[in-house]
């Protein structure tokens, strides 16, 4: 879809506002509307490159209707492919995510580039900020924008570095070949055998559905031996859960799978490495599990897989009786405090480490 170039009428009406503009003082904010509204900036001859019909839809993922975020994204995507970047959320955000993506941000106005107003910045709002559209730049140093505003309507306006609108910059976005992009952001293994990974990506020339994610561990796809499966997700940013069968130190490799039939080639996302933690289990039986208070109880521990190491701790109720270290391939023999006269029940509780889940024994002890 061809790019509106500027204002097409009214241009005597325009150089006048632009010189009165020159002269307004650098802390004034001038709002300088050409058009309100699809109906109203269309009969004007300023378009809103087709948004108008379909600005119900959201555009990614932003929020849909009257948005700027979604207009801005919108124009990204129609007509020409840019990627969005990690991180690009609220228009607050934009600049930061663009620069840590490597996009050009400056104070340099080009057709075809993105306003940036950071919070409270030229009267945007001083919660989520403001991004429009650069249609083209005129003589003087005015800058023509289109743009489309949350609780608020469509519009085109005028803006210079003397009318106290001026954004905090203009991000400069590549065209994209239409492969996916975005990121792999991070990795853990909370129980055993379990993945639980975030991450976001997004295909600039692929219908709003599901995109599809293939995980290899051990190895890149196409590794002997690696273990592979894939997944699916409908939004940018993701989290998922996955239950997997490899366990230990390992390497785990995001792609981002390219749509079928579009533009592009699939992407490794990242690759982080990570510990997949296998369950544990703790034994523990009294050497005499009935003795006279003038004795100190003596309590065998042991833990498997043998290669589990790491903190135990053996309580009677909140009462910490004993706290150590477990190192590999170890048996242990505590001698604990003397205990008063009862039948007590004694938690025995490995507390797990990087590569074992936690695991407890309960053990029962008779002093008379």
């Amino acid at each position: 879809m061809r790019h509106a170039r500027g204002p097409v009428r009214l241009l005597g009406a325009v150089v006048a506002l632009v010189m009165m503009m020159w002269a307004v003082p650098a802390q004034a904010l001038t709002i300088n509307v050409l058009c309100t509204g699809f109906t109203g900036c269309i009969t004007l001859g300023r378009a809103d490159g087709g948004y108008g019909t379909v600005f119900q839809q959201s555009f990614w993922n932003m929020t849909a209707g009257h948005n700027c975020t979604n207009y801005v994204a919108y124009r990204l995507t129609h007509g020409r492919l840019v990627a969005r970047p990690p991180g690009t959320n609220s228009a607050l955000t934009w600049g930061p995510a663009a620069r840590q993506a490597g996009i050009p941000v400056d104070d340099v106005p080009t057709v075809g580039s993105v306003a940036w107003w950071g919070a409270g910045v030229g009267g945007a709002s001083a919660t989520s900020g403001h991004v429009a559209y650069v249609e083209a730049v005129l003589l003087g140093g005015v800058v023509l924008v289109s743009e489309d505003n949350l609780n608020g309507d469509f519009r085109w306006r005028l803006m210079t570095r003397l009318d106290g609108t001026w954004p905090s910059g203009f991000i400069h976005y590549p065209e994209s070949d239409g492969s996916p992009a975005g990121e792999f952001t991070s990795v853990t293994s909370p129980d055993a055998g379990k993945l639980d990974f975030w991450g976001s990506a997004m295909d600039p020339d692929a219908q709003d559905n599901n995109r599809t994610y293939l995980v290899s561990l051990g190895g890149p796809r196409g590794t002997p031996g690696a273990e592979t499966f894939t997944f699916q997700s409908e939004w940018f940013r993701f989290h998922r859960t996955n239950y997997v069968g490899t366990r230990g130190a390992t390497t785990m490799y995001l792609y981002a799978l390219n749509a079928p039939g579009t533009a592009g080639r699939d992407v490794l996302l990242g690759q982080r490495n990570v510990t997949i933690r296998s369950r544990s289990t703790t034994y523990a039986s009294f050497v005499d599990s009935s003795i006279s208070r003038t004795q100190n109880p003596r309590l065998r521990v042991s833990l498997a897989p043998t290669r589990a190491s790491g903190t135990v701790e053996i309580r009677r109720g909140s009462t910490l009786l004993k706290r150590f270290t477990m190192t590999s391939g170890t048996r242990r023999t505590v001698t604990l405090p003397r205990q008063r006269k009862g039948r007590w029940t004694i938690t025995v509780r490995y507390r797990g480490s990087v590569a074992f889940t936690a695991s407890s024994r309960t053990v029962y002890l008779r002093v008379r």
